[in-house]
């Protein structure tokens, strides 16, 4: 119990740090889905800190702090978590306004049974694929995501926790 007070102290002391040093751009709020579970999730991204010029295109680096609720299939016990994470992600701009984004973050949940699933430990990584649009002239974007939630084996049973999720951001 101590390492996971530990764990979460740390985790919310890298949010506090990832939202003051880095300015935000995007406020999104997530919502996914897959075989019965359910997660929604906001997600404070920042502006680029690192960017790299490509030939047609443009490589961002940024940092995703979020702030998540998942839900098992309804009528089973334990259906629901908290969840905090910081993720980096990379967003590759192919058009000016359409981005592909990859991102590979720490995840802390409130517990290790969700639905009738036991991911035994609260420590979970994300890893996410998505593809997002910011409409031109307006600070609105509109994205889906996959997310995939998992130990690393660090301990079994690793069941993995899928969302495909739609994602509307407002950009500051």
């Amino acid at each position: 119990m101590k390492l996971k007070s530990i764990t979460t102290s740390l985790v919310a002391a890298s949010l506090l740090v990832c939202a003051s040093t880095a300015h935000a751009a995007d406020l999104s709020l997530l919502w996914g889905a897959d075989k019965g579970y359910h997660n929604t999730t906001l997600a404070l991204e920042s502006a680029p800190l690192w960017s790299h010029a490509l030939a047609n295109s443009r490589l961002d680096l940024t940092a995703e702090a979020s702030l998540g609720y998942a839900q098992g299939p309804s009528g089973t016990p334990g259906t629901s978590l908290w969840h905090v994470g910081l993720t980096p992600f990379l967003h590759w701009w192919f058009a000016p306004n359409t981005a592909l984004e990859f991102g590979i973050g720490a995840n802390v949940f409130s517990g290790t049974h969700i639905g009738s699933k036991r991911i035994s430990t609260a420590y979970q990584f994300g890893d996410s694929l998505g593809v997002m649009h910011r409409f031109a002239q307006s600070p609105w974007l509109l994205g889906v995501r996959f997310t995939h939630y998992s130990n690393a084996d660090i301990k079994r049973p690793n069941p993995g926790q899928d969302y495909f999720q739609l994602r509307l951001g407002y950009t500051f």
